[in-house]
């Protein structure tokens, strides 16, 4: 069977030789070939660009022609490709510099690692205190670690004085019941840091410089795994939280001052508010309903103010409460019960 050009070729010039034919058939039997030769050839010569259709005739084109209709194809062809060709290199630019970075940025607002190897938590901490320029604010609600580990951490803590960096911390008023935690709270505050005690401390948080921060990722357990926060969006939510705690906490100086005095005086608002309730003999339902809050919410306020008095009973705190002096002004408080903190429920 001859190549499809030599078979073209044929029917090429049979075609010129008689300038037009009104089938396939008549140009096969013009060409001397059979049928499917025909149908090659001319499906040959319309791909060169040899044969046309015109007023329903085979005709053939001019080499010359051909080649000029090629050339202005293949120039056309290639313009548009080189157009495709930048406009797929601007939607790349676009991809690469506008919207993947908007992406990587809000996902570097959530930015979070868990760290699980003590090893691995202990040497963040150390490079996190390292490398802190400006501030590092601390909370540690207890239990307190032990001595060696309190002077390690009075160690670094000098070290970023020693950089001008503003220490503020924040522990359990509990604290001052130990003498051993009075000097380690006393040594503190010596080196220049601010010192404040509350009577709650919800979790162990550190946040340094306001651009990282270290929280355990189970508050029931300061000893497990920690989170180590870097995403502006999470930072700016600690920051807010710890900010708040900062406000409603007491100066070491003034809580140590007052450490002797009246636990009445000390009185909260929501506390003076259980006070008055618990003395008008209201249960702890009623007081919870009055209050807007669980039945446990109460309870657990309760046990916290006998805990401050040492009360081993509600009727050994009461009667603790009517010795002191301040009860009274406790019993001031404001008339509508206020809510109270409830925490879980």
């Amino acid at each position: 069977m001859p190549g499809d050009d030599e078979l073209a070729l044929t029917v090429y010039q049979a075609l010129r030789a008689h300038g037009s034919f009104a089938s396939e058939a008549e140009l096969g039997r013009a060409a001397g070939v059979g049928a499917e030769e025909a149908r090659r050839g001319r499906l040959r010569l319309e791909d060169l660009g040899l044969l046309q259709q015109g007023d329903g005739l085979l005709e053939p084109v001019d080499p010359e022609t051909a080649l000029l209709r090629t050339m202005t194809a293949y120039q056309t062809s290639a313009a548009q490709q080189a157009s495709t060709a930048a406009a797929l290199q601007q939607l790349t630019e676009s991809l690469m510099s506008v919207y993947r970075p908007a992406v990587a940025a809000e996902a570097a607002q959530v930015e979070v690692a868990y760290l699980t190897d003590r090893r691995h938590k202990d040497r963040t901490m150390t490079e996190l205190a390292g490398t802190s320029r400006h501030r590092v604010d601390s909370m540690h609600p207890g239990p307190m670690p032990s001595p060696p580990v309190l002077e390690d951490s009075l160690r670094r803590d000098a070290q970023m004085r020693e950089r001008r960096v503003r220490l503020r911390s924040i522990y359990p008023l509990s604290l001052l019941q130990s003498p051993r935690h009075v000097g380690y709270l006393e040594r503190l505050s010596d080196l220049g840091a601010e010192v404040r005690l509350l009577d709650h401390a919800p979790c162990d948080l550190v946040i340094h410089d306001g651009e990282a921060a270290c929280v355990p990722s189970d508050p029931g357990s300061p000893g497990g795994p920690m989170l180590l926060v870097r995403g502006s969006a999470l930072i700016r939510v600690l920051v807010g939280f710890y900010e708040d705690l900062w406000l409603r906490a007491v100066p070491y100086e003034q809580a140590h001052t007052q450490d002797g005095a009246s636990v009445a005086a000390q009185l909260t608002m929501q506390e003076r508010t259980v006070v008055r309730l618990l003395a008008g003999g209201l249960s702890d339902d009623q007081i919870a309903r009055k209050m807007g809050v669980h039945r446990r919410t109460v309870q657990r306020a309760v046990a916290k103010l006998m805990e401050r008095l040492h009360a081993s009973s509600r009727f050994e705190a009461g009667l603790k409460l009517a010795q002191d002096p301040a009860y009274a002004a406790a019993l001031r408080g404001p008339r509508s019960p206020g809510a109270l903190t409830s925490g879980r429920q």
